[in-house]
């Protein structure tokens, strides 16, 4: 085989995989998206977990599943837009309700209808569950860490992150810190850990624990 027909070879091949490799990328990116969107705190161990992973292939092989089933039923001579919209038509799909049987009657307003949006807001909170259980045990090692400092460094790296920030006013993270100064310091420490966990997210903590260690 000469290297003309080793190119022709590729680009039938190209032609052929592309439309799929084009949908399931769709499909990946609203999956890793929706991932990002919940877990802004912790996105890279959050995207590093089985349950994540599972989560976007299913994404990937449902989206698959529809470009084959409308590829095989001929809905478009273009395979590459037809590989968009379902790329894009698949994810609105799982976002709204099909009524199944409507009455003819008007004055009965009670329709035989499935819920695509009721059944993915079930099958998310089932693998945000999951992804988050599994991030927990990370996260509650690092508030252990966290909880053996003082109360003052604590409020230094919060006081510290507002000033940094630009999402978060720091006169508003003053005001925050005036009402931890009312509780006790253990309840101070765990609050002050928290925040930092949550808002700073969890690699800051870690890099700033470590980094209080080492003094």
């Amino acid at each position: 085989m000469d290297a003309s027909q080793v190119m022709m070879t590729i680009g039938s091949w190209i032609l052929a995989a592309g439309p799929c490799i084009l949908a399931a990328g769709l499909a990946l990116v609203w999956a890793i998206s929706e991932i990002l969107q919940t877990f802004q705190s912790d996105p890279y161990r959050a995207l590093r977990s089985r349950w994540a992973m599972l989560f976007i292939a299913t994404h990937v092989v449902f989206i698959l599943t529809i470009y084959l089933i409308a590829r095989r039923l001929n809905l478009s001579s273009d395979p590459w837009l037809l590989a968009i919209a379902t790329g894009v038509g698949g994810e609105v799909l799982l976002r709204i309700q099909v009524n199944l049987l409507q009455p003819l009657d008007p004055q009965v307003s009670q329709a035989v209808s499935l819920s695509m949006a009721d059944l993915y807001a079930r099958f998310q909170q089932f693998y945000r569950k999951q992804i988050d259980r599994q991030l927990a045990i990370g996260r509650l090692l690092l508030l252990r860490q966290a909880v053996q400092i003082p109360p003052e460094e604590l409020e230094n790296l919060v006081r510290l992150y507002g000033h940094a920030s630009v999402l978060h006013s720091h006169d508003r993270v003053e005001e925050y810190l005036a009402k931890l100064r009312q509780k006790s310091s253990e309840e101070r420490v765990l609050y002050l850990a928290s925040y930092l966990l949550r808002e700073a997210g969890f690699a800051f903590l870690q890099a700033q624990l470590k980094a209080i260690q080492k003094r």
